[in-house]
């Protein structure tokens, strides 16, 4: 990307020059696998993932699992 965040994930996929598909999220027993993406500044627990594309915000670029639960050993999935 020129060394510029891109504006939404989908972006990476053009062509397929980085990835040739955003894979699916797992969070087992909380939602289903999926390769959707939330445009946030942190998780919103809607499943899939989510990307920080907030040019302002200090953690743009960062991509988290978007669930809010925690997994058998007591982790949150969004620190994956």
């Amino acid at each position: 990307m020129e060394g510029q965040y891109p504006a939404d994930m989908a972006s990476l996929t053009v062509a397929g020059k980085y990835l040739s598909s955003v894979p699916n999220s797992k969070a087992p027993n909380y939602h289903g696998d999926t390769s959707l993406v939330t445009a946030a500044v942190g998780a919103t627990d809607s499943m899939g993932w989510v990307y920080n594309n907030t040019p302002t915000d200090a953690n743009l670029g960062t991509v988290w699992v978007n669930c809010t639960h925690t997994d058998t050993k007591g982790t949150t999935w969004t620190s994956y």
